[in-house]
């Protein structure tokens, strides 16, 4: 950590430090303000620390170029190998139906508009574990609860004395739907029709509505829609509450899509119909996939990144592999995969392929032998998952109050160390 962040944060801690009588009632009116305004994965808060995480510019400026070279990285594997299907099915995990699916022709040319590459701080800088290619959230969340912050009298006078900026990844995922729809797809209306298009009984429906908000006060029209309640009118259109959808903004997952196919045949058929925009569109299966780490930190996929790339990789992407019988490339040397990792637990972290949220994963550094063993022989057997090198991840002090109330207060002040989930959109 830098000597200036680490004055920051020294500071933003002492004011805490200097009045925390003072920094109980604005706990509260933290966790208050979001219930007000729906900063809510169902009917939990994003935020009880007083104190946002901070970057310095130079980390984010390294973040933005680590971000853009993977990118560029995946790009580049696809335009190499993602026509070829059997590279797809044996190396990535696809399956037959989604091989289908995202052979439908589009014009969007990115394969991933919006993604999300998680990631973790570290001791030496930063990196990612897997990429959210299909439909990440917590955008909307971050944007209103920066304003919250700023409202608090002990960012405001932190605000005063340090130069400090927020940087909005719902307002960049507006302009990138926009810009997708304007320039890749060829649409033509000034202010496009929006369509945030999920099951509506879910924890992230105060996200749609807070993205639905910024989006009308952007002159945008936008509706929240069920995938099962879409129609594709005689246009080629895909309507939704009696509008025609010129940005289909796609959250529902493409697996939960399939599973209710019968009841999504608009959906479908005005994906193939090409006229709406759909954001992201089905093939961004293939950047989804944990596997796709497999891919770029394996030289016989690999070998076709350019210096920049693969440097960025060696860097900031731990070695994964999909999780099967065989030989394979360990750091420049041939192993036996299956044994060498049972061998090393604590060196190497199980994961499914094609899952979100933490589902599913195995830290062999936290059980034992033969939960770790277990955990390999039930993946093996079920065929469709990663092994992952373990990140050593940074923990970083945070003032809290610890035992807190529902409502923030009444705990006792205590130094946290905190894990940094990183996750640049």
């Amino acid at each position: 950590m830098s000597t200036v962040l680490s004055g920051a944060i020294a500071d933003y801690h002492a004011r805490i430090e200097a009045d925390l009588g003072a920094a109980e009632r604005q706990v509260e009116t933290l966790v208050a303000r979001q219930h007000e305004r729906a900063i809510l994965f169902g009917d939990r808060i994003a935020a009880r620390s007083l104190r946002p995480t901070f970057l310095t510019e130079a980390t984010y400026a390294r973040i933005q170029a680590a971000c853009f070279h993977i990118r560029t990285a995946v790009s580049r594997l696809g335009a190499a190998y993602f026509g070829d299907a059997e590279i797809m099915r044996e190396a990535l995990g696809m399956r037959d139906w989604e091989l289908e699916l995202a052979a439908i022709p589009t014009r969007t040319i990115d394969t991933s508009p919006l993604a999300r590459l998680d990631s973790f701080l570290t001791d030496d800088g930063f990196q990612f574990v897997e990429i959210n290619g299909e439909s990440p959230a917590g955008m909307g969340y971050l944007h209103r609860l920066a304003d919250v912050y700023r409202e608090l009298p002990i960012f405001e006078g932190f605000a005063a004395a340090h130069p400090v900026r927020f940087v909005s990844p719902l307002e960049h995922t507006a302009q990138m739907l926009i810009r997708t729809y304007h320039g890749e797809h060829g649409g033509r209306e000034e202010h496009p029709t929006v369509a945030i298009v999920d099951r509506l009984d879910i924890p992230t429906i105060h996200e749609f509505r807070i993205t639905q908000g910024y989006l009308e006060r952007h002159g945008y029209g936008c509706v929240l829609a069920d995938p099962r309640n879409l129609e594709l009118g005689a246009d080629g259109f895909v309507h939704a509450d009696g509008r025609r959808i010129d940005i289909l903004y796609k959250r529902v997952l493409t697996n939960e899509l399939w599973e209710m196919r019968g009841d999504c045949a608009a959906f479908l058929d005005g994906y193939r119909a090409g006229k709406t925009c759909y954001v992201n569109g089905l093939r961004a299966k293939y950047a989804h996939k944990k596997a796709i780490f497999a891919l770029l930190t394996d030289p016989r996929y690999a070998g076709i990144l350019s210096p920049t790339e693969a440097e960025t990789v060696r860097r900031h992407v731990p070695w994964t592999r999909r999780l099967r019988e065989g030989v394979t490339d360990l750091d420049g040397s041939p192993a036996d995969l299956v044994p060498f990792v049972r061998g090393r637990r604590e060196h190497f972290v199980l994961k499914p392929n094609d899952e979100y949220g933490g589902a599913g994963v195995t830290l062999g550094f936290e059980g034992t032998q033969s939960d770790w063993d277990a955990a390999l022989d039930a993946a093996l057997t079920d065929g469709d998952y990663v092994v992952q090198r373990t990140v050593k991840i940074r923990r970083e002090p945070f003032l809290v109050q610890t035992g807190t109330s529902e409502s923030g207060a009444g705990g006792a002040w205590d130094y946290v160390p905190t894990v940094i989930d990183l996750d640049p959109y």
